[in-house]
């Protein structure tokens, strides 16, 4: 099991987002969370990153204890609605961002996950002259070389042209599942979750101790 909630409850002054949220993941599942604009969505990955403090319950990930963990310290990734980049860095300038220190840079996985995500050819662009879908690449290619034991996606291709949505949908789904991370992607989109997730479930369903799971990819399983 990668991630496993309990009886999570976050809340906002006296307004509680998120009641009593039960939640599996299995080892490299991507799991698809629907739901309307403003239900809590990213709230709850913003606890599941560290950056919210649940008032009761437990995330466990590999096992590990998370609530008293640091955001820095739980090696989770996490891409939001507007690429976090940096103006005044090229591209391979924003990705090796993903290294704290240059001792530890590796360059020839640097250009491996580039060529993954079609950026190579961009390193020295500047982001300023990026598309939409390119700077999510970017964004994308910086978390992957953090190896994180959970990806979370918050709505990273809410803002993209429609057919740029579904081909990024389909490419982080590839990507994910031939390196084997795990992932939470949330989104209102019925279309979109069903190209990148294993599984969906209904925002609504998160408060229930055994969820009522939708399938999505069932050409997937039923053909293998």
């Amino acid at each position: 099991m990668t991630i496993k909630i309990q009886s999570l409850t976050l809340s906002y002054d006296t307004n509680i987002i998120v009641q009593r949220c039960n939640l599996t993941l299995a080892e490299g599942e991507i799991l698809v969370i629907l739901g309307p604009s403003g239900c809590g969505k990213t709230t709850l990955l913003r606890a599941i990153a560290g950056f919210v403090k649940p008032d009761e319950g437990t995330i466990h990930l590999n096992e590990r204890n998370l609530n008293q963990i640091k955001p820095e310290e739980r090696n989770i990734g996490m891409l939001f609605q507007r690429p976090v980049l940096f103006p005044h860095k090229d591209v391979l300038g924003n990705i090796l961002f993903a290294y704290r220190k240059k001792k530890h840079r590796d360059m020839e996985k640097v250009d491996e996950i580039m060529k993954d995500m079609g950026i190579y050819t961009m390193k020295n662009q500047s982001i300023e002259t990026l598309s939409g879908g390119e700077s999510q690449r970017v964004v994308l290619a910086r978390a992957l070389l953090t190896n994180p034991e959970l990806l979370l996606l918050d709505e990273p291709l809410s803002s993209l042209d429609l057919s740029v949505r579904r081909q990024l949908a389909a490419e982080i789904r590839a990507t994910l599942k031939s390196k084997n991370i795990p992932a939470i992607h949330v989104t209102h989109d019925h279309e979109e979750a069903a190209i990148i997730g294993d599984r969906i479930i209904e925002w609504d369903e998160l408060h229930l101790l055994e969820s009522v799971l939708i399938q999505a990819n069932t050409d997937e399983t039923t053909s293998g």
